[in-house]
């Protein structure tokens, strides 16, 4: 069988990222969907998932991939919009600014081509939109931005200074808009991991979101 009819076999169904012609470790699992070492491996080199601030990266990516592979199971089961070739270069663009010099190494240990690097752009940009569409930014009122402001002063200071809520007001308003959304998208990634069995090798060493 010919090989890039199987690399675009395993994409289609969502397994793993990359091309698996060598012995690689299996991280997690989601349903019969197996996530591999040089999955995370390729997720933290370009930039698939957000990896934030978290203690321990890998195990981070590796939470990323699940929670990707959950969404990209429940986007593709119905119709899924195609992103625009020139957004599609632009993440493609900005994966490989991403790695930057190390770009070489990365596609090249995890298997990646510029079509597979295409295809996960495409995946990424479908998440996106979905999202997006799902989940849409909601401003919220000045009562809830107050709170906001209070329950995160780190936040709002400045060389140790707390800035006043009229200073900090649209920051508060932002920032507290964008985090109920977040919680509105974990509520329903958890949905999703309930209805799907996820399992990984080894427990992740802090929650990373």
């Amino acid at each position: 069988m010919n090989r890039t009819f199987v690399l675009m076999v395993m994409l289609l169904a969502g397994t793993s990222l990359a091309a698996q012609g060598v012995l690689d470790k299996v991280v997690a699992r989601v349903g019969e969907e197996s996530i591999f070492a040089t999955d995370v491996k390729a997720a933290i080199g370009l930039g698939i998932v957000e990896l934030g601030s978290a203690r321990d990266p890998e195990s981070a990516a590796i939470t990323g991939l699940i929670d990707r592979r959950l969404m990209l199971r429940e986007i593709l089961r119905g119709s899924s919009p195609e992103p625009d070739q020139a957004a599609v270069d632009e993440e493609v663009g900005r994966m490989k600014s991403y790695a930057a010099t190390t770009l070489k190494a990365v596609m090249d240990s995890s298997g990646i081509d510029e079509q597979l690097l295409r295809r996960i752009a495409r995946d990424t940009l479908r998440i996106q939109l979905y999202l997006d569409t799902r989940f849409p930014h909601v401003d919220v009122n000045d009562d809830e931005a107050q709170q906001y402001y209070r329950a995160n002063p780190s936040a709002f200071s400045r060389n140790g200074v707390l800035m006043t809520f009229a200073q900090a007001a649209p920051s508060a308003h932002e920032l507290a808009a964008r985090d109920r959304r977040s919680g509105r998208i974990n509520q329903w990634l958890a949905g999703l991991a309930r209805r799907t069995e996820v399992t990984r090798t080894e427990a992740p060493a802090a929650p990373s979101r």
